[in-house]
């Protein structure tokens, strides 16, 4: 991260909304009252600049040979203004929502997959991550301050940027990330408390004593965020002061945060879209993923000026119109004749936000849990859009005992319309609460900004400071008890923890084993119940929220000692600290040592491991480790593990005399009489036995034994090649052995070995070594006339475990997959080996079992592959209905999700044959994807790396 700014000179606070981006400014020895926001200057038109207060959260690619005037040095995007209007006239070229990629488990949030589901072929069209999008809206607010300020650049300035309270920590540092690669160094602030000390800036002493005498000396105060994006929650306690001589007189406290919604204005869009859609394309019809998301922008257009959201801040209001067009441009389309046209009526929209959005909803309401949300443009938007009855959960779980919030502040472009901001408030007050006070919102798109500049001058001392802490409690996995039951977590940073206060385990020994890199298992909670730092809790499933994992890697001296098989444990203590920009810091400390060690963990960001868990985007429970089987005994070590690694050493180590060629062959065998039967080795048993053949790889070449056996083994100790934090390593040292192939290539079983083993690791292989290996495959696989030139002196054998390993192969491009399997498809013509089908399957399955969604081949192909499976004879294909299923299941992602038509007709055909209720449902609604077909590509459970050992 950029070093922070020594002497600032200005607090200047930056709103990234999903919608829009704000930013306002003050001087650091100003008073609240003087706050101002910064036009951000940015393209209108193709060569116009203008200064406006909102900066439209989009990039645009222009076409080739469009070439829009570069005044910012934004290519090859355009931003601003221009780009929204060209991104409602230009279908798939433009990238929205990047906030809301930026907390997308199921993708590579590093990956240059946006914009989202345009075609594969596009002409000239540059993609970026999520993280590298935001970077850019960033960089593009830099150099405009910049050119405005230049004896004040932006990267000197105290700069505080918001997030959304519900942001977990990996999307809150990759928001700190997206910062620095803009050249800046940023305190994160929650955008309720930022909405809220922007009333507090407008209120001022007085109204916030006037909120007091009227809620009786104490405000519980309600604050509801609707964004672009996400609805946001909190709840702030206003009170008197102690009175205490140098105490302020009014203590403001955040008491709670809602769970992450990725619900907001986008939804509303969505919605709109969707009653629209038939209307311009007729029943039953539908619009390719680029032109729907035309429509949506249109949608979103009529919205804001059907709802009074439209009008910039200051501009004179008028009265909304009665109704508003919503245009969608045919491809290519310049002639308003080509376009596709209908109206929205205003009634109509307050119809759909009002009843969909804002329904009546009781105290006692929860959210439904229902399998069939608006989902769009791979964004797992809430499967409830009613933000009512998440309102009604949230204060019932955080406020307990009371009937409901005396105050309501509420913030985002929604509540511009009277008639929403009044519905919510009515739904409350129909709670039987205390009167409810809605505080006045002077302008819900500048307030955030705003706000976070008057946090930075609280900071200084120049006004009420928000005091709360964290909003969650972080815990750490334990090793599950022996005799069963739930697993313990200890308390590493409570909820409620200040910023800067470093927090231990006090009284909690642990044994850490180094030498090797070690994951960690991390969950949050935003439970009411106030643990300790220490404290060891059973981790109920409702209660808390599974995170990316953190990991750890050692010293050099550690590392040797691994490498020589010395296991080592070193008794250290947990430390865990809410830093001051808002991002969490754990650490284990090594005690009772002279000068003690400090192992930071570290959250694995990246896209190694992250497939287990892309069942939460598909509507089910998150499953960020890989799924654990019931293991038969206990974890090996000591003299067994000792004696299995003795064996390995025996026939791979150095050259001797007294190994049989029948002990090479039995290897195997001798491992599972020491450790028990193969299922049964858990993921630390399994690397510490890889660990041990590794070094010895060359020995793989003394005889086809030695060789078929090393493939056998690697394969299965590595599977599926993530989910233990030394992983990157081992694959990374065993991806060089795939270039020299075999020394035995007569050798039929060898082959099949070989091949299996890259298949079992395909997962932790990176999408370089994935084409690498089609590379070598694709000349074996291909029809005879595509006349690709096999390469010299390879002969491969087992090609049909080779083409179960090609289409595992998820991170390969997705038209290369596509071409593997139309290959595959024509074989079916002849042969009927049912193995090719169920390739076909795993090549064309919309959710991936490892890969970033990004990776899912285009469901024009999966089409036309479902085309000729509808023609097969089910009953005589076993692996026909497993196939459909996956080629055909329901994403609710318009750009993965194969036609209505398509499904009716697999659906149908499923029942026919009697398939199981879970693979119908699977094809007819969005289902979760089940830990059964996720296990049996994982494998083994992820090693804990912790283990109490004392009070």
């Amino acid at each position: 991260m950029s070093a922070p700014a020594k002497n600032p000179s200005l607090i200047v606070g930056i709103d990234l909304g999903t919608t829009h981006t704000v930013v306002a400014w003050a001087e650091r020895d100003a008073e609240p009252g003087a706050i101002r926001v910064f036009p951000i200057p940015q393209l209108v038109t193709a060569t116009e600049i203008e200064a406006r207060p909102l900066l439209p959260s989009l990039l645009y690619a222009p076409l080739p040979g469009e070439a829009p005037a570069d005044p910012f040095g934004d290519a090859p995007f355009a931003l601003g203004e221009h780009a929204r209007r060209r991104g409602g006239e230009v279908p798939g070229r433009l990238i929205a929502s990047a906030k809301s990629w930026l907390c997308h488990p199921a993708v590579d949030r590093t990956a240059p997959i946006l914009p989202w589901g345009a075609d594969d072929d596009a002409a000239a069209l540059p993609r970026v991550s999520p993280l590298d999008a935001s970077a850019r809206i960033l960089a593009h607010v830099r150099r405009t301050w910049d050119d405005a300020f230049p004896e004040r650049p932006l990267a000197e300035q105290e700069v505080v940027l918001t997030v959304p309270a519900s942001f977990d920590q990996v999307a809150r540092e990759l928001t700190v990330e997206a910062a620095r690669r803009a050249g800046l160094s940023a305190r994160l602030l929650e955008e309720p408390q930022a909405a809220f000390y922007d009333f507090m800036r407008l209120a001022g002493a007085q109204g916030l004593d006037g909120l007091l005498a009227r809620s009786g000396g104490e405000a519980m105060v309600l604050v509801c965020d609707v964004g672009g994006g996400t609805t946001d929650l909190s709840l702030i306690r206003v009170a008197r002061g102690a009175g205490a001589a140098g105490a302020p007189p009014v203590e403001v406290a955040r008491v709670a945060v809602g769970h992450h919604l990725l619900l907001g204005g986008d939804n509303m869009d969505l919605a709109l879209a969707h009653l629209c859609e038939p209307r311009l394309v007729g029943a039953g019809e539908k619009l390719d993923p680029a032109r729907f998301g035309q429509l949506v922008l249109a949608c979103r257009a009529a919205k804001e000026r059907l709802l009074g959201g439209g009008a910039e801040p200051g501009a004179g209001a008028s009265a909304p119109p009665d109704e508003a067009p919503v245009t969608v441009l045919s491809h290519g389309a310049r002639l308003v004749g080509s376009a596709l046209t209908t109206r929205l009526g205003r009634a109509e929209v307050e119809g759909v936000v009002l009843d969909g959005f804002f329904p009546e909803a009781p105290a006692d309401a929860r959210p439904q849990r229902g399998r069939g949300g608006l989902v769009a443009f791979g964004l797992p938007y809430e499967r409830d859009v009613a933000i009512t009855r998440h309102v009604a959960w949230f204060f019932a779980r955080h406020a307990p005992g009371s009937r409901g919030p005396t105050a309501l502040l509420l913030n985002g472009g929604v509540f511009r319309a009277r008639r929403v901001a009044e519905r919510l408030a009515h739904a409350i007050e129909r709670w039987g609460g205390p009167p409810l006070e809605v505080l006045p919102y002077a302008d819900p798109d500048l307030a955030v900004a705003r706000g976070a500049v008057a946090y930075g001058l609280a900071l200084a001392g120049r006004g009420v400071r928000i005091e709360g802490g964290a909003a969650r409690g972080y815990y750490v996995g334990l090793e599950p008890p022996a005799g069963g039951g739930p697993r313990p977590a200890v308390c590493v940073v409570p909820r409620g923890a200040k910023e800067g206060s470093v927090h231990a385990a006090a009284g909690r020994t642990f044994a850490l084993v180094v030498g090797r890199p070690v994951r960690f298992d991390l969950f949050a909670s935003d439970d009411a119940r106030a643990d300790r730092a220490g404290d060891i809790v059973p981790l109920e499933e409702d209660r808390f929220e599974p995170l990316p994992p953190v990991a750890v890697a050692f010293d050099a001296g550690d590392a040797a000692r691994a490498a020589a098989g010395k296991r080592a444990e070193v008794r250290v203590q947990i430390e865990g600290e809410l830093t001051a920009i808002g991002t969490l810091d754990l650490a284990c400390v090594e005690l009772g040592a002279p000068a003690p060690r400090r192992f930071r963990l570290a959250f694995q960001l990246r896209e190694e491991g992250r497939g287990a868990r892309a069942g939460e985007a598909e509507g089910g429970a998150p499953a960020e480790r890989a799924p654990a089987r019931p293991h038969a005994a206990a974890t090996p070590g000591g003299k067994r593990l000792d004696e299995a690694r003795e064996a390995i050493e025996r026939v791979f180590g150095k050259g001797r005399p007294d190994v049989a060629p029948r002990e090479v062959k039995n290897l195997v065998r001798e491992l599972e009489r020491v450790l028990g039967e193969r299922a049964t080795w858990t993921t630390e048993a399994a690397r510490a036995l890889f660990d041990t053949l590794a070094p010895s790889a060359r020995s793989r070449r003394r005889s086809a034994d030695h060789e078929r056996v090393f493939w056998s083994l690697a394969g299965y100790c590595l599977r599926p090649g993530f989910g233990d934090a030394g992983d990157p390593a081992r694959v990374a040292a065993l991806a060089p052995l795939f270039a020299e192939k075999l020394a035995f290539p007569q050798e039929a079983r060898s082959w099949q070995q070989f091949w299996i083993a890259w298949r079992r690791v395909a997962a932790g292989l990176d999408e370089a070594l994935q084409v690498a290996i089609r590379d070598l495959a694709d000349p074996f696989l291909a029809p005879a006339e595509q006349r690709l030139k096999k390469p010299k002196g390879v002969k491969p054998e087992a090609l049909d475990d080779l083409l179960e390993l090609c289409a595992s192969l998820e991170r390969v491009p997705a038209g290369r997959r596509s071409e593997l399997g139309a290959w595959v498809l024509e074989r079916t013509w002849t042969d009927r080996d049912a193995r090719l089908w169920a390739a076909i399957g795993r090549i064309g399955a919309r959710v991936p079992a490892y890969a970033s969604v990004h990776h899912v081949v285009s469901p024009a192909a999966a089409e036309r592959w479902l085309d000729h499976l509808l023609r097969e004879k089910w009953e005589e294909l076993p692996s026909a209905a497993p196939a459909a299923v996956q080629l055909a299941r329901r994403t609710g992602d318009r750009a993965r999700d194969v036609s209505d038509r398509t499904r009716g007709e697999v659906e149908r055909r499923l029942v026919k044959v009697g398939a199981p209720e879970a693979w119908v449902r699977a094809v007819r609604e969005v289902m979760a994807v089940e830990e059964a077909e996720r296990a049996a590509f994982f494998g083994e459970g992820l090693p804990v790396g912790l283990r109490l050992v004392g009070e």
